[in-house]
Formats: C-alpha cells, structure tokens, sequence
C-alpha cells in the first residue's frame, strides 16, 4: 500500500483556497449578482467571482475528501467507513457552498435555512441510535484502538458477551468481526466505543508493514 503524501494535497488545497477567496472577495466587493442599482461591469464581476468561487471550493471539497479517504484505508481502518465519510463530507460541503452562492448571487436564504434546521431535529430525533453510532465511529478514527486486520478479543454485556476473532470491516455506524468458528457479528460502534473492553492480540504483519511504512 502506498504511502499517503499530505505534502501534493496541501499544495492543492492551498491554491484552491486562495482562488476561492479571491472569487468570493471579488463577488463581495461588487456586490450580489441580482442587486439593484448596480453597473453591469460590476455585475459580471460579480458574477465571475462568484463562479471561480464554485469551481475553486469544489475541487477544494473533492481533494481534501479524497485525500482523508485514502488515509483511512492506509492506516486500515475499512474501505466501507472511507467511502461513506467521504460522502458524507462531501453532502455536507456542497450544501454550504449552495447556501453560500445563493448568498452571494442574492437569493434570500433565510427561509431554507429555517426549513433545514427544523427537518434536520426531525431526522436527529428520527435516527438517534444512527447518529451515536456514527459519532463513535469518528472517534474510533481517531483513536485507533484497532485495524482491519487485527485478531482481537471483545468483551461486552451489552453485545450478549465474549468475542473473539478478526476485524474484517470498520463502518460507519458498525464493525464487522469474524470469529473462529466463520460466523460474522456486526457490533454497534457506539457499544464497542463505551461498553466494550476490547484486547488486540499480536499485531499482524499486514498492520506492522503499514506502521513500518508510516515511520518512513
């Protein structure tokens, strides 16, 4: 697996950071697109500012993702929870830059705004249990406990028990083990995050050539 250089990514982000501030500093200083009383020279101004904005914060979006999917799946830690975070990233970025170019071309927002909040504790409240176990899986990111790969022993009396086996995926919201015998449980990650103790056996030779290749 090779190794993921954050050095190219930065560059990248850095250079479509700035064409995006300097598209939305030119859109704010000839200011909304639909505004009244404005020249048409400021107009198209406006209006280019506010399309370098789009362009550039996009390919902002797409490079930063992809760069934290394919760190995920360097350090092992599932390629199904890489992709739904990527996407998940992703749905969330493009909703701000559509608030913020309807913004800017001078479309009133408010009453999306309101509407949103209201159906997003409509959904909180809806998929509750969802939600904690995609919250822990963030925490299972940056923690680390344990891989894909790894063998490792579960205790749990909220998941019924003892388990013993190998990480075979890390999802979003659960965590896949084979066990010994073939059969395969998935695990909440919220239980797994408060309500496990978890013991990871001698580490594999998949996961010490990636930490060796991490060092370099």
């Amino acid at each position: 697996m090779n190794k993921i250089s954050w050095i190219g990514i930065n560059a990248k982000l850095f250079l479509y950071g700035a064409l995006s501030v300097i598209g939305l500093a030119l859109s704010a200083a000839n200011g909304a697109v639909l505004a009244h009383n404005i020249l048409f020279t400021h107009r198209l101004l406006s209006l280019f500012g506010v399309a370098l904005f789009a362009v550039a914060i996009t390919t902002f979006l797409h490079v930063l993702t992809d760069g934290i999917r394919k760190t995920i799946i360097y350090h092992r830690l599932g390629v199904g929870r890489a992709a739904a975070l990527q996407f998940i990233l992703r749905v969330f970025g493009y909703l701000a830059i559509f608030f913020t170019v309807l913004d800017r071309i001078g479309i009133p927002i408010g009453h999306l705004l309101v509407g949103g909040a209201v159906l997003g504790i409509i959904l909180g409240v809806a998929a509750q249990q969802a939600l904690g176990n995609f919250f822990a899986s963030i925490v299972l990111i940056v923690a680390h406990p344990f891989a894909v790969g790894d063998t490792v022993t579960l205790v749990s009396g909220a998941l019924g028990g003892r388990y013993d086996g190998k990480v075979d995926d890390i999802g979003l919201t659960h965590t896949r083990l084979q066990q010994e015998d073939g059969t395969t449980v998935e695990m909440p990650n919220s239980t797994l995050l408060v309500g496990a103790a978890i013991t990871v056996h001698p580490r594999s030779k998949a996961r010490e050539a990636a930490e060796a290749l991490a060092k370099q």
